[in-house]
């Protein structure tokens, strides 16, 4: 996509830049780990061939379905921690900590 034609900071541009993230992130949550214990496809990630597949998956003018995107039994985490504090002051905070299976 010429990013460049769409203008800086537009509606369009984003859009597509948030496509193109969310198949960057299935790939990272899917395929990639510590390499002592996993054979991360690295070359295939590079490959110019493999950025027009998902470069051709990406449509302009819908936004995708990321469970779509998602391989087959790869489903949500059950390593999320979530807590949260309130002092005597009214002070809060909100803690949300999640490990992807491969790299817990």
């Amino acid at each position: 996509y010429p990013l460049s034609y769409l203008g800086a900071g537009s509606a369009e541009t984003v859009k597509v830049m948030v496509e193109a993230m969310r198949h960057a992130y299935v790939d990272r949550n899917s395929a990639l780990g510590d390499p002592d214990f996993v054979d991360n496809p690295v070359e295939k990630l590079l490959d110019k061939n493999y950025a027009k597949e998902i470069r051709e998956k990406i449509d302009p003018f819908r936004a995708g379905v990321s469970q779509e995107l998602m391989p087959k039994g790869f489903g949500e985490s059950q390593e999320t921690t979530h807590y949260s504090i309130v002092d005597n002051d009214g002070n809060a905070v909100a803690v949300t900590y999640t490990l992807n299976g491969a790299f817990g």
